[in-house]
């Protein structure tokens, strides 16, 4: 049976000539080595789907799964091609036709989607992790998830701290002089698993003369988009809008999570076709900044303190030049801390392997594509490994005590923030 929901794919399809140059830059085959992981091998996935040769069955969207979306293979393309939009569709066709695990749907159509709800559910698993309940689950069969739950308490952080709290429970300090207004985007992944980056950022944007208000958002709809579960991405965009209608008014409204920030640039995009929230998707995309991107382009700020030690960056995925091409300012940042020596990465921009709960889904790949962002990382010499992403830096931080490299992972805003706290 054909799949004419991938219709509309096909002249970007078609632009394939099999040329495998996608080879070059795709991170799982280096380490699968399987055909079916290249850009070559998705779009003839896709090519086959279209033409009705195969059937969109489990088989082949369990081949379809272990794509990282990082658009490395599109780097290498001559015509460019979007694969990671291609296997987002495709996904999407599959629970169209036969739907997604229950808890699944519960956490991207119940949870993901409303504040209230992802705040109490951050709670609650902070509290299992702190209590031993995680590592407890990790032992007992899940029907499959006992291994992700495992691969998770594993990597993800101790987060001693408490959560960061949004909206207006948040404390925001003021800036000396008020020189812009900016909405800030809290973000899942740092609000519970990294609160203190969140409190690092603030200071930083204070520093800068932002008056910050703190937006009561719920998630920003990516790890639905990525699962195919369109749907809920455009369902979580639309209350996002609703949430952030005055955010609209402000300078900026930035988040220090490449992921968020980007993909809140592609409402836009994602909802288009939609009459009543597409000028406000497009208004608000307009609007959004990286939280390097904005301290670049704001040119403010107080002086910056001497820090000791070397620092390497690692580019998030989704702020490299394949999705924001936000590459050019952290590096900035980090090259403007006196006492600091900038050692650059080789592959700096290729993924990390964390990809949201890639890591956990299919902890074998990612730690082969891990294992080779370790050699890179070791190869600096550097003594500090900054990023811009949570994810990313749970990962990495898990590969650099799995490779025994003892150095510090390191937010760009709490460099940032440390350098600032040393010039007083």
């Amino acid at each position: 049976m054909a799949t004419p929901e991938l219709l509309p794919l096909f002249d970007t399809i078609a632009q394939c000539n099999r040329c495998g140059f996608c080879q070059a830059g795709c991170p799982v085959f280096r380490v699968s080595g399987q055909e079916h992981s290249l850009g070559r091998g998705r779009q003839s996935i896709a090519r086959s789907l279209i033409l009705g040769n195969m059937e969109l069955n489990a088989e082949v969207i369990e081949a379809l799964d272990d794509c990282l979306l990082c658009r490395g293979c599109t780097a290498h393309c001559f015509p460019g091609i979007r694969t990671d939009q291609i296997v987002t569709a495709m996904r999407h066709a599959y629970i169209k036709r036969h739907g997604q695990p229950t808890w699944r749907r519960l956490l991207f159509r119940k949870i993901l989607s409303d504040s209230g709800r992802l705040e109490s559910a951050g709670r609650m698993a902070l509290w299992a992790k702190r209590h031993g309940l995680s590592a407890l689950a990790s032992k007992v069969t899940l029907g499959g998830l006992d291994q992700q739950v495992k691969a998770a308490e594993m990597k993800l952080p101790p987060m001693a701290g408490l959560p960061f709290l949004r909206g207006d429970k948040a404390s925001v300090p003021q800036p000396k002089r008020r020189l812009h207004k900016v909405g800030y985007f809290v973000s899942c992944g740092l609000s519970f698993q990294y609160p203190e980056v969140v409190a690092a950022t603030l200071r930083v944007l204070a520093r800068h003369g932002c008056e910050t208000v703190v937006l009561d958002n719920t998630c920003c709809g990516r790890p639905a988009h990525a699962y195919g579960d369109l749907d809920s991405a455009r369902d979580i965009a639309r209350k996002n809008l609703d949430r952030m209608t005055e955010a609209l008014g402000y300078d900026a409204i930035l988040s220090e999570c490449g992921s968020c920030s980007s993909f809140l640039k592609e409402y836009g995009e994602l909802l288009k076709d939609d009459p009543t929230y597409a000028r406000k998707a497009e208004a608000l995309a307009a609007k959004v900044r990286s939280f390097s991107e904005f301290l670049v382009a704001a040119n403010t700020g107080d002086p910056l303190g001497a820090l000791a030690g070397s620092v390497t960056y690692h580019d998030p995925c989704h702020l490299s030049n394949r999705f924001s091409k936000v590459t050019a300012q952290p590096r900035a940042l980090l090259k403007a801390i006196p006492g600091l020596t900038y050692k650059e990465m080789p592959e700096a921009d290729w993924c990390c392997g964390a990809a949201g709960s890639y890591t956990f889904r299919h902890p074998t790949e990612a730690k082969g594509v891990l294992d080779r962002k370790m050699g890179n990382v070791a190869k600096t010499g550097a003594t500090i490994l900054a990023t811009e992403c949570p994810a990313c830096m749970m990962h990495l931080d898990y590969g650099v005590r799995d490779h025994g490299l003892g150095m510090q992972v390191r937010h760009l805003s709490q460099l940032l923030d440390d350098a600032h706290q040393a010039a007083d």
